[in-house]
């Protein structure tokens, strides 16, 4: 009864169980068949392209031999300028699709930049009101956070790294004067990312809030 089972068993069992090395041989077989077929393949098309190429050139040679010059010279100019034509419509499809996507973006970055630059401002202005009147820090994690949405969608890479580096200087507990630097840098990249290629001074944008800005500057 055991072997009966032990028989039935082996029967169920897929062929390449019952026969690893049967199994082996058949699959090595197959991949140099397949192999040989890719390379008659190639081969077969290399050689179409060859006679075809051959042909392509007697052609060419007696069109030439037996066609006036003045005919050939026009045919001539005209491929070459309806080559003109296309390539000329692709790049200016390529540079019509470039000055789209920049705009879209310059447009998507438009309110978040806009909203930092309020930000300043607010923080600028309620530092010169009495301390009991002046945001709690509550009010100003929002304002941030609300910027940080928009910044991690649509700011460009240089704007978002500048924009950690502040945060990650503000969590260490820097300074005002370095603090209001790291702002600054951040309008720089801005304006930059906006088309304002010049950069101004150290300090320029930071004299528009400061009266003594050459005390921060130079330290």
């Amino acid at each position: 009864m055991k072997n009966t089972k032990r028989n039935s068993k082996k029967e169920k069992a897929p062929f390449a169980q019952r026969h690893p090395r049967i199994n082996f041989m058949i699959g090595l077989a197959l991949l140099v068949i397949l192999v040989l077929a890719v390379i008659l393949l190639i081969w077969f098309v290399f050689s179409c392209l060859g006679n075809g190429i051959e042909h392509l050139v007697d052609f060419l040679k007696k069109f030439v031999s037996t066609t006036d010059k003045v005919i050939i010279v026009a045919m001539i100019t005209g491929m070459v300028s309806i080559i003109g034509v296309v390539f000329t419509s692709v790049i200016a499809k390529v540079i019509e699709y470039q000055y789209n996507v920049k705009k879209y973006l310059y447009d998507k970055r438009e309110i978040p930049y806009e909203q930092f630059i309020s930000i300043i401002y607010t923080i600028m202005e309620d530092t010169k009101k009495p301390i009991n009147k002046q945001m709690t820090e509550s009010d100003k994690f929002k304002m941030m956070s609300e910027f940080s949405k928009g910044l991690t969608l649509w700011g460009s890479n240089k704007v978002v790294k500048k924009w950690l580096r502040y945060r990650k200087a503000a969590m260490e507990n820097m300074s005002p004067e370095r603090s209001l630097l790291l702002l600054e840098d951040i309008i720089f990249e801005i304006r930059k990312d906006v088309g304002q290629r010049k950069r101004l001074g150290k300090g320029d944008v930071l004299s528009i809030f400061i009266n003594d800005i050459e005390n921060i500057t130079s330290r």
